[in-house]
């Protein structure tokens, strides 16, 4: 970490430290990837701060630099993501006595620009490619995130006995979350042939580190070792240490947001070869066809392709 960015770290950690017994483990490990995120992009603007110290000029960094709004001629942030940043930066800004955030009353109106950050058949194929030369680690993330639609989330959340073939021999158990309301959402989504090849690869992998972390094992696949056991990799992580130099590797451009790109390939592409939407629903786990329609990004463009289907099956009786 840059040295104007060390005490902005600190800091953070501080609260976070606070924090952590009054919330869930996975709201504190995002606290932390969005705040830290936050640091490291005002220190390489030139504008390393404390949260103390914090001021409109940063706020207005952000708010017009990585996080920026996504319009028709530029990637950028959903105004829900946008909202969600800034409500955790508040949090931690607010804890060192700091109301610049509090004070400027932001409202996020919703954009009706729709994300289409999904790859195309041949770089999809170049990227699964990549990560199978990266290892294990990053083939099987991958795969589970474009073959068979799992939110990162769900990625990170899958345990060594969900992946016995025995016990599910036609489908993975998804376990996802209920977006800050207690328990969880189930659902299941067939095995594609690439993630049933790969499970006992990945789970002797993980045999290897377990057997490396002689602490407390908490079950989940993707693990890595600390001084208290094994713990579950955070999504921050799996950017930064498979998915960008997978990408990097391919020749693929780096999309906005990297936990769901993958996601929305699967959707894309079973859309664009004729699945119905309610069955995308299903697999993707939305409860309404109208919220895959927006996630995929389908518009005008798909309309007029639908058309001309079916002035090939029904061409006109008359020329025109």
């Amino acid at each position: 970490m840059p040295s104007l960015a060390r005490g902005w770290g600190e800091d953070v950690e501080w609260y976070v430290e606070k924090r952590k017994n009054g919330i869930s483990r996975r709201h504190a490990l995002e606290i932390r990837r969005v705040a830290i995120e936050a640091g490291r992009i005002l220190a390489e603007s030139g504008l390393a701060c404390r949260p103390a110290t914090f001021a409109d000029c940063h706020l207005e960094a952000l708010l017009t630099g990585a996080w920026r709004p996504a319009t028709a001629e530029q990637g950028g942030l959903a105004s829900r993501t946008r909202a969600y940043n800034v409500c955790l930066l508040n949090g931690v800004l607010k804890a060192h006595g700091n109301l610049t955030v509090e004070n400027a009353h932001l409202h996020f109106p919703k954009s009706d620009v729709r994300r289409r950050d999904y790859l195309k058949p041949e770089p999809a194929r170049r990227l699964l490619v990549a990560g199978e030369n990266r290892g294990i680690e990053a083939h099987s993330i991958i795969a589970f995130e474009m073959v068979m639609g799992l939110r990162r989330c769900e990625v990170l959340r899958i345990r060594t006995v969900d992946l016995d073939l025995e016990r599910n021999p036609d489908e993975l158990v998804v376990h996802g979350s209920l977006k800050g309301q207690p328990g969880e959402k189930v659902r299941r989504v067939p095995w594609h042939d690439e993630v049933r090849r790969l499970i006992p690869e990945l789970l002797a992998h993980r045999e290897q580190v377990r057997a490396r972390c002689p602490g407390a094992d908490s079950g989940f696949v993707f693990v890595h070792r600390s001084s208290k056991g094994l713990r579950v990799w955070s999504k921050s992580y799996v950017d930064r240490q498979l998915m960008s130099p997978a990408f990097d590797d391919a020749g693929v451009k780096h999309p906005d947001g990297l936990n769901h790109v993958l996601r929305r390939t699967f959707g894309r592409t079973l859309y664009d070869n004729g699945v119905p939407l309610a069955k995308i629903a299903y697999l993707m786990g939305h409860s309404d066809t109208r919220v895959t329609e927006r996630y995929l990004g389908i518009d005008r463009t798909d309309a007029l392709d639908s058309m001309g289907v079916l002035n090939r099956v029904f061409p006109a009786m008359r020329a025109v």
